[in-house]
């Protein structure tokens, strides 16, 4: 490569936002002349969005997405999906003191849950009526918020937007609070919306877990022949439209001149220069490592200081077992998108203090997790994924590169442990069915993705930065950004359609905060 080349946009990370962000600028800026470059230092696209194959089984990193026909119709990219169409998920609310689980259906479609509650509740038929209509309001008030709002914005906002407002500065188990439900087990049910944020709550911001639940409930979806399909497709389409993807190659420095970015420094020595620069990378290594807080703090220290002391999401574990054909697990139910297996909502709450102390709680009497049987939607070897969070970082990324057989033998007594609660509450005979297993940790994600901490949902998305309170994606560097609008693929979609939006003066969505909000003909 030329020591000296230079493009209109370089790109780091081919995840979903990174991938994004080069389709769009490349349909709003269409010709040879407008160079984009995309810089990936795994050999494959797709960052957290990936499908891995181990000894005949396929598992996928990601389990649910809602409708994203729209943006896929912009990309033009044509994707088939696989809707839920009975539950989308369930709730197994475990009694460790009669070792049995009650199980709770989350119905594909809004109105077919919010009847099923009735149904089942129905000393609380009023205020589930009031828990959705106003759900769907604020919702719906998301049509009037704007990336980078201006006065007139603001006072729109202001005259249209009092749910969102009311409630930007709310935990989720707030928003529930709010509702005043009679029946606690009403309260378990809805609460576990918040799993899908990596977050218990009590923690979460009240507008994510809302909004998500809203739009999943719309329409839950996976990919048929797995979720590798996305950045396989967009990686396809943006090299179609003339953009360059450059695999196993690693960012060292974003390269500033008085508080301008001009391009990027590869650890090989490369540079590289643009026009503008965005970054996917994990956050603190963007902003503390590519940058350097000290030179952000020049141009703005509350900047600075606001994405040196943003908390990190936490990192977790992913069970993924291989199982005999002879286990029927759609018999089981396993046919929807997600099942939780919880001791109840203030347990994962336990498992929060816990992990940050440094600890992983596991008990028998208080446990959190997700079971996931992919291959019984989309076909495949029979397989079942679980998922734990939150996980912390320490012993498992040091253990790693310290004692590796060691690190081996505890992760695999780690997953036993949860691999039996499944076994216990949820799937009998379970083990005796397991032909493979693999387990990621905290030092597979950071390994991965490249977090220090482990972390695979980059910032915490806490009411305090979430939303307006967020870090802006226009960093303080001129023509650096960082588009962080959550994680998923959905919000990782709009992540790189907004950047792009902002870089062009809004020639995709005007502004807007989401794409789906007005109409867009090719470029």
């Amino acid at each position: 490569m030329d020591r000296r080349e230079s493009y209109d946009l370089v790109i780091i990370g081919a995840g979903i936002t990174g991938l994004s962000t080069g389709i769009a600028y490349k349909k709003i800026f269409p010709g040879k002349e407008h160079r984009v470059l995309v810089i990936e230092k795994q050999p494959v696209v797709g960052g957290c969005v990936s499908s891995f194959a181990r000894e005949g089984f396929r598992f996928d990193t990601v389990q649910i997405i809602p409708d994203v026909s729209d943006i896929l119709g912009f990309f033009n990219i044509e994707l088939e999906l696989k809707r839920f169409e009975t539950n989308y998920t369930r709730l197994f609310l475990a009694n460790p003191l009669t070792r049995r689980s009650e199980i709770f259906p989350v119905a594909s479609g809004s109105s077919e849950f919010e009847k099923y509650l009735i149904g089942h509740f129905p000393e609380d038929t009023q205020k589930i009526q009031s828990f959705f209509r106003y759900c769907d309001a604020m919702h719906h008030e998301l049509n009037y918020l704007k990336t980078e709002p201006g006065i007139f914005d603001v006072v729109k906002i202001l005259l249209n937007c009092r749910r969102i407002l009311a409630n930007s500065g709310k935990t989720y188990k707030e928003f529930l609070d709010g509702f005043r439900f009679h029946n606690q087990k009403l309260v378990e049910v809805l609460d576990i919306f918040s799993s899908f944020s990596g977050l218990s709550g009590n923690r979460c911001a009240a507008l994510l877990t809302a909004s998500a639940m809203m739009a999943t409930l719309k329409g839950s979806y996976r990919p048929k022949k797995g979720f590798i399909e996305f950045p396989q497709h967009l990686k396809r389409e943006f090299e179609n439209r003339g953009g360059k993807v450059l695999l196993r190659t690693s960012v060292e420095k974003i390269i500033t001149e008085k508080g301008v970015a001009k391009g990027v420094k590869l650890n090989d020595g490369t540079e590289i220069f643009s026009e503008y620069t965005v970054s996917t990378a994990d956050s603190k290594v963007t902003l503390g490592k590519m940058v350097g807080y000290d030179i952000i703090a020049q141009k703005d220290a509350v900047y600075a200081q606001k994405a040196k002391d943003a908390p990190m999401s936490p990192s977790g574990f992913a069970i993924h077992l291989g199982l005999s054909e002879e286990l029927n697990l759609k018999a089981l139910g396993f046919d929807c998108g997600y099942n939780v297996l919880t001791t109840g909502r203030h347990t994962h709450e336990q498992m929060f203090d816990a992990w940050e102390k440094g600890n992983l709680l596991l008990s028998d009497d208080a446990f959190h997790m997700a079971a996931i049987a992919p291959s019984v939607m989309t076909g495949g070897r029979n397989n079942l994924i679980i998922h734990v969070v939150p996980v912390p970082a320490d012993p498992w990324i040091p253990l790693r590169k310290e004692n590796y057989s060691l690190y081996q033998e505890k992760k695999l007594e780690v997953a036993d442990f949860y691999i039996r609660k499944v076994e216990e509450y949820m799937i009998p005979g379970l083990t005796q069915h397991i032909l493979f297993t693999d387990v990621s940790t905290p030092a597979t994600y950071a390994r991965y993705i490249g977090s220090p901490s482990g972390s695979n949902y980059d910032m915490m998305p806490i009411p305090s930065n979430f939303g307006k309170n967020r870090l802006k994606t226009r960093t303080p560097i001129k023509n650096l950004f960082m588009p962080k609008f959550s994680h998923g693929i959905w919000p990782s979609f709009q992540a790189g359609l907004q950047v792009v939006d902002m870089i062009s003066g809004g020639k995709i969505m005007k502004g807007n905060s989401s794409y789906s909000n007005v109409s867009n003909s090719d470029g």
